[in-house]
């Protein structure tokens, strides 16, 4: 396949997996919701927390290092194989040893055997991801995904199955571990392609890697950091409830942006990668990419800004109408925000990790203030602070990450993220005023939702082709060939 086909195949086969596993974790949310008690969703939640933030350590960023250089030695390859399984078997012994320390600090006993059996994944994963990661290198997406898709499915039906045999808690500790077995099992099966690790690991073959990985481990820290300022400084200056109110529409807001952003991003990465030696090429698969993360967010958020009430009155019920205002706020702080996450595609594909780093430690500095002085006018203070510095790091953060790496001008870039804005705002707002009088919430939302979406592909047609184009190029890839094709003939 040509590197386009290449990109659509993989967008596309990530966008199934993705919609497969969306459907696997509300379904096991929905069953096991049933059969397990809230502590033990509790218990789970601590659990998350200290191995998500040990996860960033897991193997030193050099992983992604290996994705981002062109030229790797088996030499190399083998000794980068054994370092991270060396560097998470590391991290699972730290895990084990700091396990009653942990359950201590978070009151809990119970931790202590959840965390040492969850630690184990870490090492199963690593055994794997090098086979995969080099798939994903190559553009080869299509068996990655149906793989990672069938584990999700084995490690659901286990997590079912244990849940319904009383193992509680530990359900989704098995859930968990079959995943990440069934992972590594089927990549080494389906996708090494008959490569094996040399018994070889010299210093040297790596050291050049821990640059790159370095600065990646250091800036994925301070960006974790900087993702839940907010919520900290809301622990710390508002009360419970408050903080409850502001927590629910964040999360929908995360919730988007976890299922669109990385079906783009995955694949913006190591394209990025491949080509990263021909600037022209690097502005325009990075606006292209930005292109689709704009347009296809755009009339998510926007719908709920024009819809916030009927939004929270279906996923949240009545008794959380109070949220309304909060949740418009944080859909349009929501939008402005997604149109960044292509920015760390580049920034990885170009080797810059570094520049990212500077960046988050600036962000560190600044982000705390600002918020701080919001959250003295409560949630909804907060709510603007996050909006208003997101709207004043526009500028800077094209001028310092995006100009320097693939020379994007500034009107270009303004065009392909507010270009998909106004055509939301446009045609979405048509469609609330044509559905105002409508008085049964369900059927207002799925009326307004045929307009909005047969108003908003209308209008992109004709003023943004490049995104129905691709879209379409996604969903029946023959037939856009065959329309190309005519078009090319006449």
């Amino acid at each position: 396949m040509s590197l386009k086909e290449q990109v659509f195949s993989a967008v596309r086969w990530i966008t199934i997996a993705t919609i497969i596993k969306i459907f696997l974790q509300l379904a096991q949310v929905v069953v096991l919701a049933r059969l397990l008690a809230p502590e033990d969703y509790g218990l789970m939640a601590m659990v998350s927390v200290v191995l998500g933030f040990a996860s960033i350590f897991a193997d030193m960023g050099v992983n992604s290092a290996y994705v981002q250089r062109q030229n790797v030695t088996q030499e190399e390859r083998s000794s980068l194989f054994w370092l991270n399984i060396g560097l998470s078997s590391l991290l699972t012994l730290l895990v084990l040893v700091f396990s009653p320390l942990i359950s201590s600090f978070f009151g809990d006993i119970r931790l202590i055997p959840l965390l040492m059996l969850t630690a184990s994944i870490f090492v199963i994963n690593a055994l794997g991801q090098q086979i995969r990661m080099t798939a994903e290198k190559r553009l080869n997406f299509r068996p990655v995904v149906f793989l990672e898709a069938l584990a999700a499915l084995l490690g659901f039906v286990s997590a079912i199955t244990a849940a319904i045999a009383g193992w509680g808690v530990y359900a989704l500790i098995l859930g968990s571990i079959v995943n990440a077995v069934s992972s590594t099992m089927l990549a080494w099966l389906f996708l090494a392609q008959g490569w094996r690790p040399m018994w070889r690991f010299r210093l040297k073959d790596v050291r050049s890697y821990f640059g790159f990985g370095g600065a990646l481990v250091a800036n994925n820290i301070v960006n974790e950091i900087n993702r839940g300022i907010d919520l900290l400084l809301g622990g710390r200056m508002l009360s419970t409830a408050a903080l409850g109110l502001y927590s629910i529409p964040r999360q929908i807001v995360f919730q988007i942006q976890g299922a669109v952003n990385p079906i783009i991003s995955r694949v913006g990465f190591p394209l990025i990668a491949q080509v990263q030696k021909d600037l022209s090429q690097v502005r325009v698969i990075y606006l292209k990419t930005l292109n689709m993360t704009a347009s296809t967010n755009a009339p998510l958020y926007i719908g709920i800004v024009f819809f916030a009430p009927e939004v929270v009155v279906i996923i949240l019920g009545d008794k959380w109408l109070a949220t309304t205002d909060l949740l418009r706020l944080l859909a349009v702080w929501g939008f402005i925000r997604s149109t960044g996450n292509p920015v760390g595609s580049l920034l990885l594909g170009m080797g810059r990790a570094d520049l990212s780093l500077k960046w988050n430690l600036g962000l560190l500095l600044v982000t705390p203030p600002v918020l701080w002085v919001g959250s003295q006018f409560g949630p909804l203070g907060l709510a603007w602070a996050l909006l208003g510095f997101s709207v004043v790091k526009f500028v800077p953060s094209w001028a310092i990450l995006v100009r320097p790496l693939c020379k994007a001008g500034f009107t270009e870039y303004s065009v392909v993220i507010l270009r998909p804005l106004l055509i939301a705002v446009v045609t979405i707002s048509s469609a609330y005023f044509l559905t105002l009088n409508i008085v049964n919430v369900y059927i207002h939302m799925s009326i307004a939702v045929i307009i909005s979406m047969t108003l908003y592909l209308a209008v992109s047609y004709l003023f943004n082709r490049d995104w129905t184009d691709s879209m379409m190029h996604l969903i029946m890839p023959r037939l856009a060939s065959k329309n190309k094709n005519a078009m090319d003939a006449s």
